[in-house]
């Protein structure tokens, strides 16, 4: 996660925590006419307390005690709620936004900051108050003014981009693209419910009843805010006498006792269905209101809802900023502003990433109970925000449907304020004529393609290993074929009438370009999946007739994003590679075990917990790579008899030296379970393995055992199986040590049961030949055994880096680097440590030999990098903010300003020249 300074955690406490909320709500709950000078003053004192501890909860023993209260004692200065006086936000929105003609945006030099702040707060609020305290300034601006300034405002204040620099998405997903203002807005606004639908974990039930409770009140709290002052306001039209006869201090008497009237329907409603308002009526309601008033900024607040604006958000937050600025805002309306903020906040904390891992990610910030939207003009309008840029957009693979293609062609054209060309006459709907309207519709069409990613997540069960499912994932990929071949559905108007207009060819397999598999990548590993892979993109296969002909997948697929250790990290992108047979184009997801050094890395982690089986296979890998290089690198062979030693010890500790009778079942007659009667090590067949035998036995694994079982000793005899089963003659031979150990591997992966677990510390020599003495030493627990990764075997780790980037380089490799979300789930705490500035440096001298980038002298040069958001509603960003980071991350290493944006200009270039090399025309006329 990001760091981020005592201010910046002092301004999220403020706006978003809980305990600060549920005061103001009490408050607001409790019958009153105005707030007794008693009270009052015991109010400040809570509220100061409650923000000290909050910080101090939130972020335990990061900053000085003293410091927090002299901070919040400064902030807090007996005038809280009384005045239109909000502490820090008037601050961070000078300091972080600066105008720019009509556009709102964040200063260019203070992007980390910002993008730090959006983790905690809605921006949507700094922008509300700049913009609250613009109506006030000389001269007042008109109508128009307003409405033209509100709705030119861009997804997340990204300051504006040259529309003749098109940037190109390569890695982003489709149900992580929602911004955190549409989600609420389909919640609070238009009456979505939190649901628990089918087999739910049981952190969902706890965030369910968590979240619940939040999203009621901010419902009854925005029906609240939402009424017009005018109504409240009749005591102050006595007999035909305007408010101007009267004083301000009956004015806000009157209207602070109608406010408390109105509080007491929180307690009466709590429970009852909100109704939506009467948007044209609240907005007919309030056409007569001063211009720039709070009353006149709801009434167009309700008008955006209407028309479904993008910006309705915006509205809303403008007019509770100048509902809350007003003079004669009662203290308690204030409360209820104030309330609300920090309600939405905790929601929208709720769908935002924090904290470190990949489970984490996939099991709640991604499958959070508050469902993504993730269609629709808005999400369009965040990942496109400039004419030209273009997106490959990723989803599971059979997502890819026409009624999934139409809403984001709808939501292109919206986007692009297009209209779909009209049919010449009646029923005329195929025989759209291929004008200046028609074409600028196929080429908005034409800015993006799919990719289509399998998931790797499981739900985790105590005790047991992730359950691959090999007849599903066949079946899958065999449905993916026929969707891919599939003519229904695809001859509608956002597609020009598809295949029955005879005026272009429209095939729209054609936007399906990449395959991925996504998720944790600590559950189900790849070898499970690259035989589909490689079967899915072997190329000639049937297609209808008149189809024309097309170029294969591409692959982008997660690997060494998240990892308990770094060989595990490095291993995994390594099977990537070779199980998937990658090639030239294909593309690497993350893959930070290529970058983050594994000194500093483990220092950081400090106990790494890894299963038994995945820390012998590390050492198996690392040990065969030391062997390769040794005879170029005099570190290889100093660690070469540390893995050896390694390898026999935890071979011996393992359990796949344990032939299993097969004979013998378990409850399941289909589950094959290794018994107890097993003959000890000395006795068992597979007790003289070598290293050699158990990587040859790892090499194996890029066959598909599903298809091997249904297989068996039989000829291969279709394309599926020639595609699993590449290996097929020594497996069905099993003459081999390697064969055999792949066999009993997988019987006894068949159990489910997880293996010991190891526990690896980094140490010294002494500590690896000795072990450790503690409670958990192997001597005394089965269940969790003990290891230590010397500096010298991490150092090897270092340098097996450089090679690894060297090779995959050779093959043509390209590595997706997403930023923000690698700050959010690797071990990063900013993004000048982010290992695009050693895979691909703004200055090569550090790829000399002896350099920060090739200490051992076995890099070649950069390797080719793209940059991407990967989840930009999750982890908030837009993909020029994730430009303009590492241009402020380059700066702050050093780098001259020309240099690093020279240096990005290349990597916008390469990702344009990638969308153009894996597109294909989807639409070519005849």
């Amino acid at each position: 996660m990001l760091q981020c300074s005592l201010t910046e955690h002092a301004a999220e406490c403020f706006f978003g925590d809980e305990r600060l909320s549920n005061l103001l709500w009490q408050l607001l709950l409790q019958p009153t006419e105005g707030l007794e000078s008693d009270r009052w003053h015991q109010l400040q004192d809570d509220f100061y307390h409650l923000l000290v501890e909050g910080v101090e909860a939130r972020y335990p023993r990061e900053h000085r005690l003293t410091d927090v209260r002299q901070l919040m004692g400064r902030m807090l200065d007996g005038y809280f709620l009384l005045t239109s006086k909000l502490p820090w936000l008037d601050e961070l929105q000078q300091r972080l936004l600066q105008r720019n003609g009509d556009l709102l945006c964040y200063q260019e030099g203070k992007v980390q900051a910002y993008v730090r702040l959006a983790a905690g707060i809605d921006p949507t609020l700094l922008a509300g108050r700049h913009l609250a305290q613009w109506l006030d300034e000389m001269p007042q601006p008109h109508a128009n003014d307003i409405r033209r300034v509100v709705s030119a405002q861009r997804a997340f204040f990204a300051p504006e981009g040259n529309s003749s620099l098109p940037f190109a998405e390569g890695h982003v997903h489709l149900g992580g693209i929602t911004a955190d203002s549409v989600i609420l807005d389909d919640y609070l606004l238009a009456g979505g419910e939190l649901e628990l639908n089918g087999k739910v974990s049981l952190w969902q039930h706890e965030q369910y009843n968590s979240l619940q409770p939040l999203l009621h009140r901010a419902r009854q709290l925005l029906v609240l805010l939402l009424q017009p002052s005018e109504p409240l306001l009749q005591c102050e039209m006595l007999d035909g006498h305007s408010r101007d006869s009267q004083n301000s201090e009956s004015n806000q008497s009157c209207r602070q006792e109608n406010w408390s009237q109105h509080l007491a329907q929180l307690t009466l409603t709590m429970d009852m269905p909100i109704r939506k308002p009467d948007w044209l009526l609240l907005s007919a309601c309030q056409h007569v209101a001063e211009l720039g008033s709070a009353d006149w900024l709801l009434g167009e607040f309700a008008l955006t809802m209407v028309r479904g604006e993008a910006n309705r958000w915006l509205w809303l937050h403008l007019y509770l900023c100048r509902r809350y600025s007003e003079d004669n805002s009662p203290p308690l309306q204030r409360a209820a502003i104030l309330c609300f903020w920090q309600t939405i906040n905790q929601l929208r904390r709720s769908l935002i990433m924090d904290g470190h891992g990949l489970t984490r990610f996939a099991e709640r910030s991604f499958n959070s109970v508050m469902r993504r939207n993730s269609r629709g003009h808005d999400n369009i309008r965040r990942l496109l925000p400039v004419i030209g840029d273009v997106a490959e957009i990723k989803s599971g693979p059979l997502a890819f449907k026409p009624k999934l293609v139409g809403e984001i062609a709808r939501g292109l054209f919206a986007n692009a304020s297009l209209s779909l060309p009209k049919p010449p006459y009646i029923f005329g709907e195929s025989e759209i004529q291929i004008d200046m309207q028609a074409l600028s519709t196929i080429q908005e069409l034409e800015r993006w393609q799919f990719c289509g990613h399998f998931s790797r997540s499981s739900p985790h069960k105590q005790g047991l290993r992730p359950k691959f499912d090999g007849k599903k994932l066949w079946k899958d990929a065999d449905k993916l074929m026929r969707n891919l071949e599939s003519a229904s559905g695809w001859n509608t108007a956002e597609f020009l009438g598809g295949k029955l207009n005879s005026n272009f060819h429209f095939q729209p397999a054609r936007w399906f370009r990449g395959l991925d598999v996504a998720g944790d990548e600590n559950a189900l590993k790849i070898e499970w999946f690259a035989p589909v892979l490689r079967w899915l993109r072997s190329g000639f296969k049937s297609l209808p007739d008149g189809e024309r002909a097309s170029k294969g997948f591409h692959l982008s697929i997660h690997a060494g994003e998240d990892y308990a250790h770094p060989a595990s990290g490095m291993r995994h992108i390594d099977e990537t590679v070779r199980f998937c047979e990658m090639r030239e184009g294909d593309r690497l997801g993350h893959a930070l075990a290529l970058g983050m050094v594994p000194k500093e890395w483990t220092m950081r982690q400090g106990e790494m917990m890894l299963p038994l089986d995945e820390h012998l296979d590390n050492l198996v890998w690392l040990w065969h790579h030391a062997s390769v290089l040794s005879g170029v690198l005099p570190l290889a062979q100093q660690v070469l008899p540390l893995f050896e030693r390694r390898i026999a010890r935890f071979w011996r500790l393992s359990l796949w030296w344990q032939v299993p009778d097969l004979m013998v079942v378990s409850g399941d007659r289909n589950d094959k379970v290794a018994v107890d009667q097993t003959a000890g090590f000395e006795a068992s067949p597979l007790r003289h393995v070598m290293p050699a035998d158990l990587y040859q036995a790892w090499l194996l694994r890029r066959n598909c055992f599903y298809r091997l079982s249904e297989v068996g000793d039989s000829w291969l005899v279709n394309s599926k199986e020639v595609s699993a089963l590449p290996d097929h003659v020594f497996l069905s031979e099993n003459s081999t040590l390697a064969s055999k150990l792949y066999r009993a591997r997988h019987n006894w992966l068949s159990t489910l049961n997880e293996a010991p677990l190891v526990i690896v510390r980094m140490g010294d020599e002494a500590a690896a030949h000795g072990g450790f003495s503690t409670k958990f030493g192997c001597e005394t627990d089965e269940d969790i055994l003990e290891d230590v990764d010397t500096t010298v075997e991490l150092d090897f780790m270092h340098a097996l880096q450089d090679w690894l980037l060297t090779e995959y380089d050779k093959l043509g490799l390209i590595i997706e680097a997403n930023p923000t979300s690698n700050v959010y789930i690797a071990r990063l705490r900013s993004h000048t440590e982010h290992p695009i500035f050693r895979w691909c440096p703004p200055d090569e001298s550090v790829l000399e030999l002896g350099g920060t980038a090739n200490i051992y002298g076995l890099r070649r040069g950069p390797v080719r990098v793209l940059v991407n958001t990967d989840d930009p509603g999750i982890m908030p960003t837009t993909l020029r903010t994730e430009f303009l980071l590492l241009k402020e991350a380059a700066i702050d290493l050093g780098i001259g300003r020309t240099v690093a944006e020279r240096w990005l200009e290349e990597l916008r270039i390469y990702g344009i020249e990638q969308f153009r090399r894996n597109h294909l025309p989807v639409f070519e006329t005849i």
